[in-house]
């Protein structure tokens, strides 16, 4: 998708992240000289409610000032016209013919009117990117990002004000660490609460599920101490990995946030004071009268933690042969203790060898294998998408190494529901597996057999059936047809061949 210009003054350059209800852009103010964020309302949105809700979003933020509070410079309404790629520069003039109100901006017509709300762009990493690269975080930057977001939620509180949908991705981290909350989309005024307004149907949930509180997830009249429990959520995942009660279908998240009592984060960790897990527990209460009544009352809770005494830190070679003796325990260990432990032991490989060493990105991987043999393969994926990437970075795209995690990504992939995605994947690694390990390698053989699987698992049995005939030919040649693997491939084809729309060829 090429530039676009907003209401002939702001131009976006790129998409930043998009949502149910809207999308967000890098663009640039041409009145103000300065970079913004642009959040722009899906067409399938634009409807009275909806803009009523962006409007109060920009006004509730807007009345909001903190350092640790994203904040908002103006909204309203704009044509939003395709930039001339001769030209990208000069906003383009606007149309003399009527606009229509329908579908997205297209060639055939590439000017409409959107709905906007403009806002400060904050360098840096949301939380839940941070999570992804570097769960579970150092207890001391945990605290002290705990204690930025309750400064932000003091001041938001104090104006009477909800968030109402507190979670990683709705927070960003600088590289110097300073944290600031984004995205009071369904905030609302504790007055209007009280007195029953909504834009909303009387009983809506609002928020997310993996971070919702009780109250909420039950439809009830909400307070600040809901914004708390999903404060006792975040901080969870930060220092364990994942929310109180994971990720999965939404019905089981709400029904846990209010039937189930949440562990300690101690049975994930064991290096956290008992203060630090008794105050998530508390945030984390089914009922709002049994937490802290505040975000300053959290902060206090916060600063009373004791410091952590001094570490003694050996010396590298020791530090890497007790690193190796502890991984060594992971292959005997059950699925979900593998992956406590590699999530204890990576950010030890981050301190001791570095984000990009060979043996850190390996725990990421093992990691990545006992998280999807544990069930998790949504966060599996998650895992391997980033570590992909650092592969690819570290050492090429097409290293033996990043194909072996291409590969494992295509794996998992699949695992988590999206053979069409994995048949992607796996479409575009097998040349690579080509040029790397020759046209005749088992692995070679391996993966192309894998692409005809989820080919065809799919819903494109012909396209399978190609591949595995082709694929049965090379292997027989370079084989002989007595190898196992040509005699699997040959069920496989036969399996495949019966499920084909198209008429087979006979005679």
């Amino acid at each position: 998708m090429g530039e676009w210009w907003l209401a002939g003054r702001y131009r976006l350059i790129e998409e930043l992240g998009s949502g149910g209800m809207a999308v967000v852009w890098r663009a640039r103010d041409t009145h103000m000289h300065r970079y913004v964020a642009v959040k722009l309302l899906r067409d399938m949105y634009g409807i009275p409610g909806a803009a009523d809700r962006f409007a109060r979003e920009a006004r509730t933020a807007g009345t909001l000032s903190s350092p640790h509070i994203v904040t908002v410079y103006d909204f309203g309404t704009g044509l939003l016209q395709a930039a001339d790629p001769d030209d990208p520069h000069t906003p383009p003039t606007a149309p003399a013919r009527p606009l229509s109100h329908h579908g997205p901006a297209t060639p055939d017509e590439p000017v409409r009117e959107a709905v906007y709300v403009t806002m400060e762009l904050v360098p840096g990493r949301s939380l839940a990117k941070v999570v992804a690269d570097e769960s579970p975080l150092p207890l001391a930057r945990v605290l002290d990002l705990a204690r930025q977001l309750c400064d932000a939620l003091e001041v938001a509180h104090d104006a009477e004000v909800l968030h109402r949908d507190i979670k990683p991705a709705n927070i960003m981290a600088s590289d110097k660490g300073v944290l600031k909350v984004l995205d009071f989309g369904i905030a609302r005024s504790m007055k209007a609460l009280a007195a029953g307004a909504t834009l909303t149907r009387p009983g809506a949930v609002l928020g997310t599920a993996a971070y919702m509180s009780p109250e909420q997830a039950n439809g009830q009249p909400a307070d600040a101490r809901s914004d708390l429990y999903s404060t006792g959520c975040l901080l969870y995942e930060l220092l364990t990995g994942l929310p109180p009660f994971g990720f999965g279908d939404v019905p089981s998240l709400l029904f846990r946030h209010v039937h189930v009592a949440a562990e300690s984060p101690a049975r994930v960790r064991d290096d956290l004071p008992d203060e630090v897990c008794e105050m998530v527990l508390a945030l984390l209460a089914k009922h709002p009268d049994d937490r802290p009544q505040s975000a300053a009352e959290v902060r206090r809770l916060i600063e009373a933690v004791p410091p952590l005494p001094p570490i003694r830190v050996p010396s590298v070679p020791v530090q890497a042969e007790e690193l190796a003796r502890r991984m060594a325990e992971v292959p005997g260990r059950a699925p979900k203790e593998a992956v406590a432990l590699l999530r204890e032991l990576l950010p030890e490989h981050n301190r001791v060898f570095g984000h990009d060493h060979p043996r850190t990105l390996g725990v990421r991987d093992d990691l990545a294998y006992h998280l999807g043999r544990s069930g998790e393969h949504h966060t599996a994926v998650k895992v391997l998408r980033q570590l992909v990437a650092d592969y690819t970075r570290v050492r090429g795209r097409e290293h033996p190494d990043t194909l072996g995690v291409r590969r494992n990504l295509a794996h998992w992939t699949a695992k988590a529901g999206d053979p069409t995605a994995a048949a992607l994947l796996l479409r575009e690694l097998v040349p690579a597996y080509v040029r790397v390990h020759g046209p005749t390698d088992i692995d070679t053989f391996k993966v192309r057999r894998e692409l005809a699987l989820h080919t065809g698992r799919s819903g494109d049995a012909d396209e399978a059936v190609r591949l595995l005939r082709e694929l049965v030919l090379d292997m027989t040649e370079a084989l002989d047809g007595d190898h196992r693997y040509v005699i699997e491939a040959l069920e496989e084809l036969a399996f495949w061949e019966r499920r084909m729309t198209r008429p087979q060829r006979t005679g």
